[in-house]
């Protein structure tokens, strides 16, 4: 696709992107305000006594008292702005800024679609989506496009393709393929299912699902942009998300992917409807003359697109099963592929006198935070961190933190994840590989 758009037939309708904007803004102010109804920011924010942090953003902490209620609620305020356009741009810059922020609180609630939201709220701070019904638009229709350049529908197609794309690329693996976990974990337990339930107890099963999943990745994009099968991908593509919404615990994940999949459909497929209920003009037909992208703009829509293709291929730089260590998982659309659960144990050595105490997570997490940072190498680093540190104000300087860690992957026997004879108190985190992460047992799953 080029770049050059300036001239009319390197033009698209607007339909599509307006639609997008008021699905994307009304959806994330319901999820915002699900987020408060169920009381989810004392959890998150209150509760806990420490945070994981991602490595460089170690100042983003939690507003005190009512000001993290008020940080939702701008959030719901920005969401509707976008959604009605009304200071658009303005709108979208405080939701992408409070939105990210609140998730580089704590790497424990990381999920996919934080990440997806927040390169979504990016991306509509640069494309002028509000040019066409848009409280913008009623009150200055001459600020009204019928048309945008084709770029920025594409650069949008670009960021929603990538997620199913390299979600299907990470499902290449031999527990997916082969060894069918850990759907076989998950759809076993889940046998009460209506209609096909009872069959999710059979390997075969499983193995067909597993296939299916990666299949439907690899192609839907394709589908979906090709008219002629275009009813059957969406149609495929609201099974899978509506079914893996009811088996799997994905949050909203599954609903934004159904809104966000209309994206490639043709650019005026809302146009009628959106002409009936008068909130788009019709289009009058006469030919335009858009603005190109600059210089400045193609270079920062190189950067971005460089940014999805090569963070989620990160993982290859460093050595084991990407799976076990983590060290490239989260940004990388590494969608549902493993069950880990972990026990995590800390012995706490004072060597100037020999002294030995053992701690437990909960003595400082929650235990969702225990929970989730027993199986992450770089949270259970911070861990030691934590603790080393309260050992330190207790009047026990430069104690070792060796720890235990006993992790079970997809169907197999827990084995032992960090080296124990390592003093993590002293490992740094940072981009390099983390050599005191055991070697993963490549021993197939019990079948």
């Amino acid at each position: 696709m080029s770049l050059r758009l300036g001239v009319v037939d390197r033009a698209a309708d607007i339909a599509s992107l307006a639609a997008f904007r008021i699905v994307f803004g009304l959806s994330m102010a319901f999820s915002t305000c699900r987020f408060l109804w169920h009381g989810w920011i004392k959890e998150y924010y209150f509760v806990p006594k420490h945070f994981f942090h991602y490595y460089g953003f170690e100042w983003v902490r939690p507003w005190p008292g009512f000001l993290m209620y008020a940080h939702y609620a701008v959030m719901v305020l920005a969401a509707l702005g976008i959604a009605l356009g009304v200071a658009y741009r303005a709108s979208a810059i405080v939701f992408f800024l409070f939105f990210t922020y609140a998730h580089f609180i704590d790497k424990t609630n990381y999920l996919n679609h934080y990440y997806l939201v927040s390169c979504l709220g990016l991306l509509m701070i640069f494309l002028p989506m509000d040019r066409a019904a848009s409280v913008r638009v009623w009150r200055r229709p001459q600020d009204a496009w019928d048309r945008v350049p084709a770029w920025m529908l594409g650069l949008v197609r670009f960021q929603v393709g990538v997620v199913y794309v390299f979600g299907g690329i990470a499902k290449l693996k031999s527990d997916w393929l082969v060894y069918a976990e850990p759907l076989t974990i998950w759809l076993g337990a889940n046998q009460e299912f209506p209609i096909i339930g009872p069959w999710f107890g059979y390997k075969w099963f499983a193995l067909a699902f597993s296939w299916a999943g990666a299949a439907f990745d690899l192609t839907v994009v394709p589908f979906l942009l090709w008219k002629k099968s275009r009813p059957f991908a969406y149609a495929a593509a609201v099974s899978f998300h509506v079914i893996t919404a009811r088996l799997f615990q994905l949050g909203m994940f599954p609903w934004i992917m159904m809104g966000s999949a209309l994206i490639f459909f043709d650019a005026s497929w809302p146009r009628r409807a959106m002409e009936r209920l008068r909130i788009l003009r019709p289009s009058t037909g006469e030919p335009v003359t858009l603005p190109g992208l600059p210089s400045w703009g193609r270079a920062l829509a190189g950067i971005y697109i460089a940014w999805n293709v090569l963070v989620p291929l990160r993982h290859w730089l460093y050595p084991g099963n990407v799976l076990w260590t983590e060290q490239g998982y989260r940004f990388a659309w590494n969608v549902m592929l493993m069950e880990k659960n972990g026990a995590v144990d800390a012995t706490v050595v004072d060597p100037s006198s020999g002294r030995k105490w053992t701690v437990y997570p909960t003595d400082y997490l929650t235990r969702y935070q225990s929970k989730m940072m027993s199986t992450q190498p770089d949270m259970i680093l911070e861990f030691s961190h934590v603790v080393a540190d309260d050992f330190a104000r207790r009047g026990h300087p430069r104690v070792e933190v060796h720890v235990e860690a006993l992790v079970a992957m997809n169907g197999r026997p827990a084995r032992p994840l960090v080296d124990t004879r390592v003093d993590l108190a002293k490992e740094k985190e940072g981009f390099g590989a983390k050599r005191w992460i055991l070697p993963f047992d490549d021993t197939p799953p019990e079948m």
